[in-house]
């Protein structure tokens, strides 16, 4: 585990002072919760007197002062013995690894027709004229594959008339 349980209001400390033994951490924030008690921060005392001074963490702050987590130690040398069962902090950054978005693929319909002659050769610069189901017509020459130009994107599939100039 990267990070340490959270300490929060009622966790115990262990105070090494003649007589504190184990006690309560009594102070916290007033509007920072984990598990619906009071988080614990840095000059929040125990229940000895001893306030979190030390070990605390250094990536959170609660109320602007660093949170206190299991293993932070009080000014009487107390340190903090259990914590939240849900709420981890750490001290330190692991980022995920990247993983590349997938390729964006907009459905419709966006053909271009390959013209080849008997052979299978491409018929290269030569006229064109496509007439689409609308009648709408688009002419244009093929290039040095064959290619004609890409048809602009429509919804759903339609028939296309292909026409090719005669050959010289």
């Amino acid at each position: 585990m990267s990070g340490k349980p959270a300490a929060r209001v009622s966790d115990p400390t262990a105070c090494p002072l003649p007589g504190h033994a184990t006690n309560p951490i009594a102070a916290g924030s007033g509007d920072v919760f984990f598990d619906g008690l009071p988080a614990a921060r840095q000059g929040d005392a125990s229940a000895c007197g001893g306030a979190m001074s030390g070990a605390l963490a250094t990536t959170v702050l609660i109320n602007g002062k660093p949170a206190a987590t299991v293993d932070s130690v009080g000014t009487h040398g107390n340190i903090v013995t259990g914590g939240s069962g849900t709420v981890i902090i750490g001290n330190s950054h692991s980022p995920a690894a990247f993983v590349p978005p997938l390729p964006l693929i907009i459905p419709g319909f966006d053909e271009q027709f390959a013209l080849t002659d008997e052979a299978g050769a491409p018929i290269v610069n030569r006229r064109y004229l496509l007439v689409r189901e609308d009648g709408t017509q688009e002419e244009g020459i093929t290039n040095d594959a064959g290619l004609t130009h890409r048809l602009a994107r429509h919804e759903r599939a339609e028939k296309v008339e292909v026409y090719v100039a005669a050959g010289s």
